[in-house]
């Protein structure tokens, strides 16, 4: 993570827990973000706010789905709760492959993206365990920091201008037009692909005659 989106997301948590030392929704706000990088990275995109898992990412031409418990932490733990396994689990059953994303918010290191599978009791885990060539997902790891933090600073001005009541609604909002922007990124490269089909097709069909 790059000194610009560290100090940003610090600015963020300020505004959104300037009322309360309690969490006034930072969690919930870095987990819309993620949903939106996830978009960006042309995955399809659900996003829940309620129990069960965070989000679920799916339909991309190099990962299989997943689904994805977020969690940001100030400690060297993440904690995981006795829902975030049932309802990790539920989603293995569903056939996805289960992930966590957790965002070490007191260190540069960015967006941890790790294998959840095996992990079957509630705990506080230290990320050391995660932390490891034997759970990261590289790929999509760096696939994520790369893009998360062009996604803070299209976002960062909005969320600190709005009232800290307003962020998610504002957040969800705009995840719904990524989700959109998406689709249509989507039907665009396959309409290109269909058009470079024909052309081949074309090419082949002209090259052909040629030699009768």
């Amino acid at each position: 993570m790059d000194v610009d989106t560290y100090d940003a997301l610090k600015k963020i948590s300020l505004h959104l827990n300037a009322k309360s030392k309690k969490d006034n929704g930072f969690g919930k706000t870095c987990q819309i973000l993620l949903a939106i990088t996830f978009c960006r990275l042309g995955f399809q995109v659900e996003n829940y706010s309620s129990q069960g898992v965070d989000i679920d990412i799916w339909n991309h031409s190099q990962y299989p789905n997943f689904s994805v418990e977020v969690k940001t932490t100030i400690k060297d733990t993440v904690q995981l709760g006795e829902k975030d396994v049932e309802g990790l689990k539920k989603k293995e059953d569903e056939g996805y492959k289960t992930a966590f994303a957790v965002l070490p918010i007191n260190s540069l290191s960015g967006w941890l993206i790790v294998n959840a599978k095996g992990i079957i009791k509630s705990s506080n885990i230290p990320l050391t365990r995660l932390n490891n060539k034997t759970r990261i997902l590289p790929d999509l790891q760096k696939e994520v920091n790369q893009v998360f933090p062009k996604v803070i600073a299209d976002y960062e001005i909005e969320i600190l201008r709005r009232l800290s009541d307003d962020v998610l609604m504002y957040l969800d909002k705009n995840l719904e037009k990524e989700k959109i922007n998406a689709a249509l990124t989507d039907e665009e490269a396959e309409e290109d692909e269909k058009v470079d089909l024909t052309k081949n097709q074309f090419f082949r069909s002209d090259n052909a005659s040629q030699f009768l």
